[in-house]
């Protein structure tokens, strides 16, 4: 018999930006601030942190209001208007990414400090390993500080733990992201978007991600957990 304590909880939460509705997620609605803060960062509505004016969310009215400065572009609010739990983050995806300015990093970083982020991730991921239905996405920063947040869907994971480091004011451009989901080209491009480096997963790149990671600057590991992960690009700034 199938216990309904296990069953991954998921339901739709809207979001609106300055009055307007921008999206609305089918998330697990947990961590929402951190949700909204992380999407409209990865999606380059928001340059800092500074440009939040305000942010309520409420998981009960399945609700987010976020003001910030500045004008939005009237494109930021068309299609699409539903980030689904199994696809992809939402953006639609326009060539002219290709032509986004590379990620530059210079430095180089041990595998077992991003084997230790792994471990770290899962450790703290508990309605991964109780549901098996979830994922999760941790994010470790250069002075050892490390973060993790879950939910139903890879892309919302992502983002959720992307918001609360920019909340907590970790250096993103030094920082490593590790995810359980597949990095397909929608993770490459939140990386892209918060100028995060080094992108690790338990599962593997698609070939079109591979492509982009490339020209963009973003180190991409596969297969982390196992004993030997495979580095698809920018291998240099790995030590092995």
């Amino acid at each position: 018999m199938i216990k309904k304590s296990n069953v991954c909880d998921e339901a739709p939460v809207e979001m609106k930006v300055n009055g307007e509705k921008l999206v609305t997620f089918m998330c697990t609605p947990s961590d929402l601030t951190d949700l909204a803060v992380g999407h409209l960062y990865t999606r380059g509505i928001l340059k800092n942190k500074s440009e939040i004016m305000s942010i309520a969310a409420c998981k009960d009215l399945k609700m987010i209001a976020a003001f910030v400065s500045g004008k939005i572009q009237d494109e930021v609010f068309t299609i699409p208007k539903v980030v689904l739990s199994g696809c992809g983050s939402g953006a639609l995806f326009d060539e002219k990414v290709m032509n986004k300015e590379a990620i530059v990093f210079n430095k180089t970083i041990d595998m077992d400090r991003i084997k230790k982020v792994t471990r770290d991730m899962m450790d703290g991921a508990i309605m991964y390993k109780t549901s098996g239905g979830m994922h999760c996405a941790g994010i470790g920063n250069p002075e050892g500080k490390f973060l993790v947040r879950e939910d139903i869907g890879r892309h919302n994971a992502v983002d959720k733990v992307i918001g609360a480091a920019i909340n907590k004011e970790f250096l993103l451009e030094e920082s490593i992201i590790v995810t359980t989901g597949r990095l397909s080209l929608d993770m490459v491009l939140k990386a892209v978007g918060a100028k995060i480096p080094v992108v690790a997963s338990l599962s593997i790149p698609s070939s079109l991600s591979v492509e982009l990671a490339e020209k963009l600057g973003i180190c991409l590991i596969g297969r982390i957990g196992s004993l030997n992960p495979v580095i698809y690009t920018y291998e240099n700034r790995i030590k092995k």
